[in-house]
């Protein structure tokens, strides 16, 4: 993929004015996404900012999904954790510019820890100051397991985030994950459902 998928970087940052105060915006495909990270990587080149992002939420899935040939719902976030930048203070007025969140400190499982180089893959984008990395599968489909969202409930239920999966190597997270449960009496938790999701889809 390289930098004539979708519009032009200024027809993009033309788009982003006045987004404040306005609905969120839907992000419809990978394509959409990428150019949004297209207007990141140029404020943050203006600037001297180099940086290095994974892309998290209903956002990963999606870009992992339609890399893969798959598809996935729209989603109307851009999520990411931050892996290192040379300016943490100008990245995040950038970021929250562009309305594209930092998830550090509200997602429990899987640390963030466990989103390292070697379990994600580098978007192949031809980006100037910014790096941006794509989680496994299984990792993207451990944060919906272990949340009580209703939403994340509906995209396990509903989308083909476990039927991509390897299930041997995804369930082997969720035990391991399970040991650093803060709060195991949560009934509302999604991975009290797993089980019966893997049959109603016969996995």
């Amino acid at each position: 993929m390289k930098r004539g998928i979708g519009k032009p970087v200024s027809f993009c940052l033309s788009k982003m004015k006045g987004r404040k105060n306005k609905m969120k915006w839907k992000y419809n495909s990978m394509y959409e996404i990428i150019e949004l990270l297209h207007v990141l990587d140029f404020k943050c080149n203006k600037q001297k900012i180099g940086a290095e992002l994974v892309i998290l939420g209903g956002s990963g899935i999606l870009l992992f999904m339609e890399l893969h040939d798959k598809t996935f719902r729209p989603t109307m976030d851009v999520d990411i954790n931050l892996l290192s930048t040379n300016d943490v203070q100008k990245l995040r007025s950038l970021l929250e510019d562009l309305d594209i969140d930092i998830v550090g400190g509200v997602m429990e499982l899987p640390p963030l820890e466990d989103f390292k180089k070697s379990s994600m893959f580098k978007l192949d984008v031809d980006f100037t100051s910014i790096e941006v990395y794509v989680p496994d599968i299984e990792l993207l489909a451990c944060s919906k397991i272990f949340s009580a969202r209703e939403k994340d409930l509906v995209d396990l239920e509903k989308t083909i985030i476990l039927e991509s999966c390897n299930k041997e190597k995804l369930l082997d997270m969720v035990e391991e994950y399970k040991m650093y449960l803060l709060n195991t009496d949560n009934p509302n938790l999604n991975l009290y459902s797993l089980t019966r999701i893997f049959e109603e889809k016969g996995i």
